[in-house]
């Protein structure tokens, strides 16, 4: 069978009704697949989302098991040195308490 060449392929499809019929459909369902809402880019796209959900989700697990684990030992840590912290860190004082503070600053 001698190649046919480019035009003339499409000239026998576009007399073909069959031929043209069958040509459309694949056409229309291939352009269907690739960009319709439930498309193949559409799929591909949420697939990549659900890679790097999946990434940033075991990062904050992992994270969260270093906070539970400095929960736990605090936990079994002396109540009055909790609170000691507590209190230099978020500048809280006792009821009777008097709280000084230092500027750290150099003064020129």
């Amino acid at each position: 069978m001698p190649k046919l060449t480019l035009k003339k392929r499409i000239r026998k499809i576009l007399k073909t009704p069959r031929l043209l019929l069958i040509t459309a459909t694949i056409l229309v369902l291939s352009t269907t697949l690739l960009f319709a809402n439930k498309g193949i880019w559409r799929h591909v796209s949420l697939r990549r989302d659900v890679s790097s959900l999946t990434a940033e989700d075991a990062e904050l697990n992992a994270e969260e098991q270093k906070l539970q684990s400095r929960v736990d030992l605090l936990a079994k840590e002396d109540p009055s040195t909790i609170e000691r912290i507590a209190r230099e860190r978020f500048h809280l004082k006792k009821k009777d308490e008097i709280i000084y503070r230092l500027d750290g600053g150099n003064s020129h």
